[in-house]
C-alpha cells in the first residue's frame, strides 16, 4: 500500500509542480482565458446543455431550501431520496429506485471534485456552498464505480470570487442552536484565503422510555481553510483542508405492533451512540495550454468513528455491537479535455485510489441473548455456562484500483445542432481484500444423569480473502439542439456498483464454528461473506426547453434501467450478523419533470416530480417459514426503501426595497411529497404517500438579516425507516414540527 501511495503522490505532485513552473512563463501561448471556461466540474463544461438528466442548485436556491446537509437535498431533485434515520453514518441515498441500506453506495458524492468513497461519511454540515449539481442515472463513464444511481457534486465558495464576512446564528425548539462564521479575503491580486467554522447542537426529538432521556441529542463542530492562487491567466491552484466532528446519541427505533399498527417510543437499555472525526485535504490545479484544459487533483480523507448499538432495541440484555473504524483514502485524478470552438471535443483521464479501513467490531451476547437465542440452537440437555459471550473482531478492509476513461463529442454532425457523444471507461479494483482476525470462547454444559459435564469450546477465524473487480463502462448519446438551451437527447449507459465482503458476517461464522465444533475453511469464509457487483443498463430520453425569454425552463426525462445483481441487505437467522446479498434481476422505469419559472413581481416557482416503478423481475430467496426452509418468489414485488413518487414545489418571493428602512423582504414556502415506500421484499408493510411543508420569512437591512422558519408545519406523522431484529419489527418515525429564527450578517 505504501508503495502504491508513494507512486500516486509522486506522479501527481510532479505534474502539478511542472505545470506551475511552466505556467508562469507561458501566458503568451494561451489562446483562451481560463476564467471563460468552467471553474466547477473537471469533466462537464456546461450542464445546462449536456445530454444528461441534471439539477443545478445555486447559492440562492440552497438558501431558500434551507439546505445544510446532504439529506436536505432529498426530494429537491426528482427521484432522489435520502431517508432521515439512525445517525450521521446512516446514509442510504436512493436514485431512480436504486440504492443501498448498508455497505456500498449507489451514488457518489464529490465536494470540490474530491470523492467521498464511503457513504457513512456523507452526512456533515454544509455551509458556504456556491453550487450543487445532481446528475441522475448511471455516470460510470466519467465517474466510475458506485455511481450507478447518479452523482452529487458540491462546490464551496472561493475567496477569489467572494470577499467578506459571513456570520449566522440559528435557534429553535428542541434545544436547536447553531452558529457559523467565515471570512474571505485577498492576500494579493492573485491569492485568496478563507477561514470558516461552525458549532451546532440540539437536544433530540425522541425520548427513550427506558432511560427517560432524549435518545438522539447531537453536537457538531468543524472548520475549513481554503487557499486559491491564480498564478496566471492559464494556471490556477487550490488547496483546501476541512475538519468535521459529530457526537450524537442515535438510533431512536421503536417497536412496531402488528396488532395495533402503532409504533412505540424507543425503549431499550444499552447505550446507542455515534461519534466521528473527519479530516479532508485536497490539492487541485487547472492549467490551460492553447486549446487544452488540464486538471489535476489529489485528495486525502481520514475519518475515525465509533458506534455503540443496542442491537435488539428492547429493554432486555440480548446483544450489543461496538464498531470502531479508521479510514485512510487517497484519490488522484488527471483529466485533459479540449477547449476549442471546433465541432470535435474530447476528454481523456485517469484515476487512482487507495482505501484502507481498520475496524474492530466486537459483538457481545448478554444474559437474555444467551438464554433465549444461543441456547435455543443447542441440542436438548445442553446449556451455556457463561452469562456473557463476547466475539471480539479485528478487520482490515483494503481497496485499491484505477481507471482510464475517454469521451468524444461530435457537434453539428450532418446537420447543425446534431451531436453525438461516445465514451468508455475501464475501471479496475486491483484488489479488494479483507484481513480478518476474530475468536470466541464458550463453555457448554451437558447433563448426563446427575452429573453436569463442562465442555470448553474455542473457535478462531483468521486469514485473508481477496478478489478483483473489473468493469467496462460505455456510454453513447445523441442530441439535437435548437436555439439556446432547447434540445432533445437519447442516451444509453452502463452503471456499476462494486462488490465486496460482508464484515459483520464474521461474527455469525465464528459462532457457527463454536456451536458445531468445526473449523471453517478460508474458501468457505470467502463464499459466505462475499457479495458481487450490481450492474445496470440505463436507457434515457430527455428534452430540455427554455421559454419566454428564459423565464420558464423545463426538463422532462423518461428512463428505463435493467439491473442485474441488485444488492440488498439481509439479516441472518441468528440475528448476530447482516449481509449484502445479490438479487436476481430488476427493472426501474419512470419519468422525471422539472420546471423553474420566474413569475414576475419578485415571485418564482420551482416544481420537481419523479416517478420510479422499480420491481424485481427474477428474484427467489429461501426463508424459514414455520421452522422449515421455504423458497419465496419475489417476482413482480417492488424494490424496498425506494419511493415510487417524489414531488417538490418551492414558491419564492424576493422584493428589493428602495428609499425604505429595509433593503429586502423575502419568503419561501416549500412542499415535499414522498411515497409509496415498501419496507421489505414481500411488500407486506409500507409507508403511504405523505406530505411535508416548510417555510421561512425574512427581512434584510443591507447585510444584516432576520428570519423565522418552520419545518413540517402540519406535524405530519410518518415512518422514516424500518428494519427487523430477532423477528421483531422496528420503525423510526419522522421528525415533528420544528420552528425557530435566524440572525445573519453578510458584509
Amino acid at each position: 500500500m505504501k508503495k502504491y501511495l508513494t507512486k500516486t503522490i509522486s506522479i501527481l505532485l510532479f505534474s502539478l509542480f511542472a505545470m506551475s513552473a511552466f505556467a508562469v512563463e507561458s501566458d503568451s501561448i494561451s489562446t483562451i482565458n481560463l476564467d471563460a471556461v468552467s471553474v466547477y466540474s473537471t469533466k462537464e463544461t456546461n450542464l445546462k446543455n449536456a445530454p444528461v438528466a441534471s439539477t443545478v442548485l445555486g447559492a440562492e436556491k440552497i438558501a431558500q431550501s434551507q439546505i445544510s446537509s446532504i439529506r436536505d437535498i432529498s426530494v429537491q431533485v426528482p427521484n432522489f431520496f435520502i431517508p432521515d434515520y439512525g445517525s450521521a453514518m446512516s446514509n442510504s441515498p436512493y436514485m431512480r429506485g436504486v440504492g443501498s441500506r448498508s455497505s456500498g453506495q449507489a451514488i457518489t458524492l464529490y465536494v470540490d471534485n474530491v470523492p467521498y468513497l464511503e457513504k457513512t461519511a456523507f452526512d456533515f454540515e454544509l455551509y458556504d456552498l456556491e453550487k450543487i449539481e445532481v446528475l441522475r442515472g448511471p455516470q460510470g463513464t466519467l465517474y466510475g464505480r458506485n455511481s450507478i444511481g447518479g452523482i452529487v457534486n458540491m462546490y464551496t465558495l472561493s475567496p477569489l470570487n467572494y470577499q467578506g464576512l459571513k456570520v449566522s446564528i440559528i435557534g429553535g425548539n428542541y434545544g436547536y442552536l447553531q452558529g457559523k462564521a467565515s471570512y474571505y479575503t485577498l492576500l494579493g491580486k492573485k491569492v485568496g484565503l478563507s477561514l470558516g467554522g461552525y458549532y451546532g447542537k440540539h437536544d433530540g426529538f425522541y425520548t427513550n422510555q427506558f432511560t427517560g432521556k432524549k435518545q438522539d441529542a447531537e453536537k457538531t463542530a468543524g472548520g475549513r481553510l481554503k487557499l486559491a492562487w491564480n498564478a496566471s491567466q492559464a494556471f490556477k491552484l487550490n488547496y483546501s483542508v476541512d475538519f468535521d466532528y459529530i457526537d450524537q446519541d442515535g438510533f431512536p427505533y421503536g417497536q412496531y405492533s402488528q396488532e395495533t399498527k402503532e409504533t412505540a417510543l424507543p425503549n431499550f437499555n444499552d447505550p446507542s451512540h455515534y461519534t466521528r472525526k473527519m479530516l479532508n485535504n485536497s490539492l487541485s490545479a487547472k492549467y490551460l495550454y492553447q486549446d487544452l484544459i488540464m486538471t489535476f487533483s489529489l485528495a486525502h480523507q481520514y475519518f475515525d468513528d465509533e458506534m455503540k448499538l443496542d442491537q435488539d432495541f428492547q429493554p432486555l440484555s440480548i446483544f450489543t455491537l461496538q464498531q470502531n473504524q479508521k479510514q485512510n483514502m487517497l484519490n488522484g485524478e488527471a483529466v485533459i479535455r479540449s477547449a476549442s470552438a471546433n465541432n470535435y471535443k474530447w476528454l481523456v483521464g485517469t484515476n487512482l485510489f487507495v482505501q484502507e479501513i481498520d475496524m474492530t467490531a466486537p459483538v457481545t451476547f448478554k444474559e437474555d441473548g444467551i438464554k433465549n437465542i444461543l441456547q435455543a440452537q443447542l441440542k436438548p440437555g445442553m446449556s451455556i455456562k457463561e452469562t456473557e459471550y463476547k466475539i471480539p473482531g479485528a478487520f482490515v478492509y483494503r481497496r485499491n484500483g484505477g481507471a482510464l476513461f475517454h469521451q468524444s463529442t461530435f457537434d453539428n454532425l450532418f446537420v447543425d445542432g446534431l451531436s453525438f457523444t461516445l465514451g468508455a471507461r475501464l475501471d479496475i479494483e486491483n484488489k479488494t481484500q479483507l484481513d480478518y482476525d476474530t475468536h470466541a470462547k464458550m463453555t457448554m454444559l451437558m447433563q448426563k444423569g446427575p452429573k453436569t459435564i463442562e465442555m470448553p469450546a474455542e473457535a478462531k477465524l483468521n486469514g485473508v480473502v481477496d478478489t478483483t473487480f473489473v468493469a467496462f463502462l460505455p456510454k453513447a448519446s445523441l442530441k439535437y439542439e435548437w436555439g439556446n438551451q432547447n434540445f432533445v437527447y437519447a442516451s444509453v449507459s452502463k452503471g456499476y456498483k462494486s462488490g465486496g465482503f460482508n464484515v459483520q458476517m464474521i461474527s455469525d461464522l465464528v459462532t457457527e464454528s463454536l456451536r458445531t465444533r468445526q473449523n471453517i475453511e478460508q474458501s468457505a469464509v470467502k463464499a459466505q461473506t462475499m457479495y458481487l457487483p450490481e450492474v445496470s443498463w440505463n436507457y434515457e430520453l430527455g428534452i430540455h426547453n427554455s421559454f419566454l425569454d428564459r423565464k420558464l425552463n423545463t426538463e422532462i426525462t423518461l428512463f428505463y434501467m435493467d439491473i442485474s445483481g441488485m444488492q440488498l441487505t439481509e439479516f441472518v437467522a441468528t440475528g448476530a450478523g447482516r449481509r449484502l446479498t445479490n438479487a436476481g434481476t430488476s427493472v426501474s422505469k419512470g419519468v422525471e419533470f422539472s420546471a423553474d419559472m420566474r413569475l414576475g413581481a419578485g415571485f418564482g416557482l420551482g416544481v420537481n416530480y419523479g416517478f420510479a416503478h422499480a420491481t424485481f423481475t427474477n428474484y427467489k430467496d429461501v426463508k424459514t417459514v414455520q421452522g422449515k426452509p421455504t423458497e419465496v418468489d419475489y417476482k413482480g414485488k417492488f424494490v424496498p426503501y425506494a419511493p415510487q413518487h417524489t414531488l417538490n414545489a418551492n414558491l419564492n418571493y424576493t422584493k428589493n426595497l428602495q428609499n425604505s428602512f429595509l433593503s429586502q423582504i423575502y419568503g419561501t414556502v416549500s412542499y415535499k411529497g414522498i411515497g409509496k415506500i415498501y419496507w421489505h421484499e414481500d411488500n407486506e408493510l409500507s409507508q403511504n404517500f405523505y406530505s411535508l411543508i416548510d417555510t421561512k420569512i425574512g427581512v434584510k437591512k443591507n447585510g444584516i438579516g432576520i428570519e423565522i422558519w418552520g419545518k413540517n408545519l402540519l406535524n405530519t406523522k410518518y415512518n422514516a425507516f424500518y428494519f427487523e431484529s430477532f423477528g421483531n419489527k422496528f420503525f423510526q418515525t419522522g421528525k415533528p414540527f420544528q420552528f425557530g429564527g435566524k440572525l445573519s450578517v453578510d458584509l
